[in-house]
């Protein structure tokens, strides 16, 4: 037998593997030859460069028409004529420009942190030394006893200190806190939102008015936007107001300090919420104007503003699937009238008439216990009295556990 032939079967498959990577690394350095040649060829071309700068100018000729085109011709090498060649290029707004030359470059704080008038708690350090404090404050006489170390509050309790939050911190919400659910108060809160879009509409002021806050104003301001007259016209395609309309639009272009000052105050001084309406006047104004009025078309703008209105007013707001579909005030007025969908199957069965009338049935919002009807038949005292002089526990099983009877079977008793 030859020694110099291979002993191993698979020697020969690794044999084909050399040979078959030889060959691609041939053909790699072929297909590298030929680009450097085709790069070669490009860059010793004899082409003139000024035709694709013709081409680029005819190009933009044709796509700007009037006058002569914005910007630089080749935006990846020429640089903007109002941008300084000393400049660097970015892309960032000019208000984090303007931060960023202001701000101490050390300070790693987020810049609404940085921003804020709150007092934020100061970073972890370590405590000086009674040596460095005496240097710095001569008064100083470290403590001998513990009651006579001064208390530091934790930084749950940060907020909580004076001076640390203010009134003006506090979050001012848009809409009313307190939901209108009365269908008589919140018609008259829409005849007012209808009046006041329809005076604004009127001096001219809507369009400049009707992405603004308005003043909720207060129980003056309600009465005279009512005391105006809606007369619909042009089979409610349209709407006059006669009375005084002007001041009606004064009142909602005030000024936020001007508004504050005529709102009603409490005692103490602080802003009030206005006076709500009841249920039983509302039903009473209701009875006096003519349903005419609920008729009245309305365009976009003005279910925009209607819309605003009533959501800082009654904090019923319109879903945009559904603002949409109106065409009328009495549309919108159905859409915000609309009674929320109770929570509880108890909410609705309280609200029955019918069961609410029969003599042998009683609701409750929750299971009735044992000690429930104890309670009602008047036997729960005398219970409670009994179990307290055995020592057992009155609710619940106090120390005992549960599984008991297992546990002595188990034998751990």
């Amino acid at each position: 037998m030859n020694p110099a032939m291979p002993r191993i079967s698979w020697v020969r498959g690794l044999q084909s593997l050399h040979r078959a990577s030889s060959a691609t690394s041939r053909r790699t350095a072929a297909a590298a030859a030929a680009t450097g040649s085709l790069a070669a060829a490009r860059s010793i071309s004899t082409t003139p460069a000024q035709s694709s700068t013709k081409n680029t100018e005819w190009v933009r000729s044709k796509l700007w028409k009037d006058g002569e085109a914005p910007g630089a011709a080749d935006p990846y090498t020429q640089r903007p004529d109002d941008v300084p060649e000393d400049s660097a290029v970015t892309r960032l707004p000019r208000e984090a420009l303007d931060a960023a030359s202001t701000t101490d470059p050390s300070d790693r704080r987020p810049l609404a942190v940085r921003r804020s008038r709150l007092p934020f708690p100061a970073g972890r350090n370590e405590a000086a030394t009674p040596e460095e404090v005496a240097a710095t404050d001569p008064a100083y006489e470290p403590a001998t006893s513990l009651e006579d170390l001064a208390e530091m509050g934790t930084l749950s309790e940060w907020w909580e200190q004076p001076g640390h939050w203010s009134e003006l911190d506090e979050f001012a919400a848009f809409a009313s806190a307190e939901k209108v659910t009365d269908k008589a108060a919140i018609e008259v809160y829409y005849r007012r939102a209808l009046v006041e879009v329809l005076a604004l509409q009127e001096t001219g002021a809507l369009g400049a008015w009707a992405a603004q806050k308005w003043p909720e104003g207060s129980r003056e301001d309600l009465d005279a936007a009512l005391d105006v007259e809606i007369v619909a016209q042009d089979g409610a395609a349209s709407a006059v107001l006669k009375g005084d309309v002007a001041a009606v639009a004064a009142r909602l272009q005030q000024t936020p300090e001007a508004a504050a000052a005529t709102t009603t105050t409490m005692a103490e001084g602080a802003t009030a919420r206005p006076e709500r309406i009841s249920g039983e006047e509302a039903a009473e104004m209701i009875k006096a104007w003519d349903p005419s009025w609920k008729g009245i078309a309305v365009n976009d703008q003005m279910k925009f503003a209607l819309r605003k209105r009533l959501y800082q007013l009654t904090g019923h707001l319109i879903p945009d699937a559904k603002l949409g579909a109106a065409t009328t005030v009495g549309h919108l007025l159905v859409l915000t009238a609309k009674q929320p969908k109770a929570k509880r199957l108890a909410e609705i069965l309280q609200k029955t008439e019918e069961l609410q009338q029969l003599a042998n049935v009683k609701l409750h919002d929750r299971r009735v216990s044992s000690i429930d009807k104890e309670v009602a038949v008047g036997r729960w005292k005398l219970i409670e009295e009994e179990l307290a002089k055995r020592d057992l526990p009155i609710t619940g099983l106090a120390n005992l556990s549960r599984n008991r009877e297992r546990e002595r079977l188990m034998g751990k008793v």
